[in-house]
């Protein structure tokens, strides 16, 4: 039965997969991706120090060149990959550098997959360096990819005003502007005050 009284109002955020997924962090979500991002970070530092030991078992046993350069690029990258991430959400969580993260984000969970399967196979060097390299590059995807949808759901409460930006411009504008007309006003005001005493004057 319809009620008119009723709330039309409709939260697609309340009624879909990723708040199923993320119902235990809606009490406090900007500290339950700050908690999932300090995961991230362990496993970030893992996968560098297995991407140094798989060079340097690629260069001992005669690896292929392109791979040398694949393992080196992807632990420098997550490297630096930690190093944005906790800038950007501990020092600068805007709408553009949350969304730059996001994005590198899913660019490197992409790259992981890649190399999971160039690895997971490669017959060369060392059999079970190269198959660490592969699990922890799968892991690294997945964790990844939890990251990005948390920040995607959460990204309202995670993205904070600065000085600066375009809505803190606009009421400042706003409020100079109201400040200027009020003052219009009392000289307006002031002046037909004393055009009014001058006409009421006595010759």
């Amino acid at each position: 039965m319809y009620d008119p009284n009723a709330s039309t109002d409709y939260d697609p955020k309340q009624d879909g997969i990723l708040h199923r997924l993320f119902t235990s962090c809606a009490s406090d979500p900007r500290g339950s991706v700050h908690r999932a991002w300090g995961i991230t970070l362990v496993f970030l530092v893992i996968y560098f120090v297995i991407a140094v030991t798989e060079t340097i078992n690629l260069q001992t046993y005669d690896g292929t060149i392109g791979l040398m350069i694949a393992t080196v690029w992807a632990g420098l990258v997550h490297l630096g990959l930690g190093v944005l991430g906790t800038f950007v959400l501990k020092r600068f969580p805007t709408s553009f550098s949350v969304g730059f993260l996001l994005g590198v984000l899913v660019i490197l969970a992409n790259q992981n997959l890649l190399l999971f399967s160039a690895f997971m196979k490669y017959s060369f060097g060392n059999l079970r360096s190269n198959m660490a390299f592969a699990a922890i590059g799968l892991i690294l995807c997945i964790v990844l990819v939890i990251m990005a949808l948390m920040l995607v759901h959460f990204k309202e409460e995670v993205i904070v005003a600065t000085p600066g930006s375009g809505d803190i411009n606009m009421t400042t504008a706003s409020a100079a502007t109201n400040a200027n007309n009020n003052t219009n006003d009392d000289s307006y005001l002031s002046y037909g005050d004393s055009t009014t005493r001058s006409a009421k004057a006595p010759p």
